[in-house]
């Protein structure tokens, strides 16, 4: 049963945090104590707002923003606004606070971190730090209204005295239907373990610093080192790396050790049933962790990034820094991505939506999938290989000599939209670049008379293509119900302009091999976006946003998106995306011209040096929306 408790915690807790980074104001006082220099070196992950006041200002200032506070938009929002002013009118009477008030009480920094428990059945602990500033008793009062609410929803609320402050404990009463269902599969796997109930919400406060949690122990060690300590999430090595990798001035920034986290998977390791459950559960965590090292993913130290609006040229900039230092091992060391000019193909037609290009060392990647593999089974592929004759005999494949010996060290993706748009108007092309484009032909045909099904073989302008069809795929889980497919084929494949092309829509491959219009090196909004463009780097990707939009716009006005929603919610899928489908007025949006004003060209660029690879993407600013 869910109870008044859950939802009263819900907006009180994640509507207030998880939100509030958009509405905040400036902190005021002594400025807090960093929560990466509170939170322990064993933390997992962690996210952190900055400056809330200079995110807020800056969203505003953004193109989302301005878009936000078009005058089109006012019908727009105020039907949107009357539709939340039910759910808004309960949570003021309950709490005293409306949505917009409430995202807008902290001030400060605010952050939310995983940090790991010895306790195999909750093994993590959720943590949330923030400064209310001016606010402190508006906040007190709001998470105090809360928490009675929660006691008169039959929840245990208790508290305990900790150094100088109170720690507030709320234990959820039991979910009768969820504990039924345990019950039965307890009696399925003659599981004899007692459970544990839900982890309980802990809040206090410290000065106008607030701390939340969803273990008591975690929260006090929090209120314990407030002030700073030595082995801090700051003095981790990773974290370091990351922050001086990205900086420490964006307005959202973000960081997982990718290390603990895998250490804390191998350790959760498979359900232990019979014999000595503690035996058994050390087992499957030593294979896991076992597992893990084989396939290399113990040299991924960690992932980190940041976000910023409204900086100078850019309308938004977002980084991430991948941390896995050279040697790389396993499946790491399959991406190989060495830093070169990449430029647009001449193939390439000014009017597609997107495009990324990719400099892949695919020789390297076949030797690390061949290393990979031979330690599961020597030879393993020279066997495969055996096995790959043609039905009227021939030599057989040699996956190094006639697939990956061809190739080049490039691989490009487009994409773009056929008119009018709709739904099902996407077309994508891969291309591969191809050193030996006879040799590769010459494969080409052994991989087809190697398939039960051949394809359709044409000619284009001298060019041969070859339609493969796709068979149509079973809905997920067997649902009638399940939304259809969104790939319906052909694949068509061709072998030009030395490279080998794989299109999803066939007139977007003979738009490609027929040429002779103008390409996307000449379009002017992609120079714009090339400057920002290192000289040399290990992909990249242009973005025209209008279409990709305009398709989204006009599922909403069709009416397909609120459909495509209520499917996804009867097929199985999260039950709030009902809800939120009727919460879009499409008859109040206005016409698309005023979004198109707002989107702005944008890219990013990879670069793989010996720590790691840093992607950095962004969107510019226009001048005069």
């Amino acid at each position: 049963m869910r109870t008044p408790m859950r939802a009263a915690l819900r907006f009180a807790l994640a509507g207030w945090l998880g939100l509030a980074g958009l509405s905040l104001v400036a902190a005021q006082g002594r400025a807090a104590t960093p929560p990466e220099k509170i939170l322990p070196a064993t933390t997992v992950a962690f996210v952190k707002i900055n400056d809330a006041a200079t995110l807020r200002d800056a969203f505003k200032q953004s193109q989302f923003g301005q878009l936000w506070n078009d005058p089109a938009m006012k019908a727009w929002k105020e039907s949107l606004a009357d539709k939340l002013n039910e759910s808004s009118k309960s949570l003021k009477e309950k709490i005293g606070v409306s949505y917009g008030e409430l995202i807008d009480l902290p001030q400060g920094s605010v952050s939310i971190a995983v940090v790991p428990r010895d306790d195999p059945k909750a093994p993590i602990a959720m943590l949330i730090t923030a400064d209310a500033g001016k606010n402190a008793s508006v906040m007190e009062n709001v998470l105090t209204k809360a928490t009675k609410q929660a006691e008169a929803a039959d929840s245990k609320v208790t508290t305990e005295k900790f150094r100088d402050v109170t720690l507030h404990v709320i234990q959820s009463p039991p979910d009768k239907a969820k504990d039924e269902k345990k019950d039965k599969d307890k009696a399925k796997t003659k599981d004899k373990d007692g459970d544990k109930p839900e982890p309980p919400v802990v809040w206090t406060s410290k000065g106008t610093l607030y701390f939340i949690g969803s273990d008591v122990e975690a929260v006090k060690d929090l209120v314990a080192h407030d002030s700073g300590r030595d082995d801090s999430l700051a003095a981790n090595e990773s974290f370091i790396q990351s922050r001086k990798k990205l900086g420490a001035d964006a307005q959202v920034g973000w960081f997982i050790d990718v290390a603990k986290a895998i250490k804390l998977i191998a350790k959760s390791g498979l359900p232990a049933r019979g014999g000595n459950a503690n035996a058994n559960a050390k087992a499957n965590a030593d294979q896991t962790e076992a597992f893990i090292q084989l396939l290399g993913l113990n040299g991924l130290k960690a992932v980190a990034g940041s976000f910023t609006l409204n900086a100078g040229t850019y309308d938004s900039i977002s980084k991430t820094f991948i941390l896995a230092p050279v040697p790389t091992q396993g499946v790491l060391k399959m991406v190989q991505m060495p830093k070169v000019s990449l430029k647009p193909e001449p193939w390439v037609p000014a009017t597609v939506a997107s495009y990324q290009t990719y400099s892949w060392d695919l020789d390297a990647a076949y030797k690390a999938i061949d290393d990979l593999l031979n330690q599961f089974q020597p030879g393993i592929l020279n066997v495969l290989e055996q096995q790959l004759v043609g039905p009227n005999g021939g030599d057989p494949i040699n996956f190094q000599k006639d697939i990956f010996g061809p190739l080049g060290d490039r691989v490009t993706v487009i994409s773009d939209f056929k008119k009018p748009v709709t739904e099902d108007s996407q077309r994508m092309l891969i291309a591969v670049a191809l050193e030996d484009a006879k040799a590769f032909q010459n494969s080409l045909g052994k991989l087809i008379a190697l398939s039960n099904n051949a394809p359709k073989k044409r000619q284009f302008q001298g060019t041969t293509i070859y339609d493969f069809e796709v068979p149509d795929m079973p809905n997920p889980n067997g649902k009638a119900n399940a939304p259809a497919r969104q790939f319906k084929g052909p694949l068509s494949v061709a072998i030009a302009k030395n490279s080998l092309f794989i299109a999803t829509e066939p007139t977007l491959l003979e738009q490609v091999l027929r040429g002779g219009g103008s390409t996307l090196a000449e379009n002017s909004a992609y120079q714009a976006v090339a400057k920002e463009l290192p000289s040399q780097v290990s992909s990249f990707s242009y973005v025209r946003p209008d279409e990709q939009a305009r398709i989204s716009y006009d599922m909403i006005k069709s009416g397909q998106f609120e459909k495509a929603l209520r499917s996804a919610a009867a097929a199985g899928g999260p039950a709030d995306a009902a809800k939120f489908a009727g919460m879009i007025d499409k008859d109040k949006m206005p016409d698309f011209s005023i979004f198109a004003k707002y989107l702005s060209q944008g890219g990013s660029y990879s670069l793989m040096e010996d720590d790691g690879v840093t992607i950095t993407g962004f969107t510019l600013r226009k001048s005069n929306p």
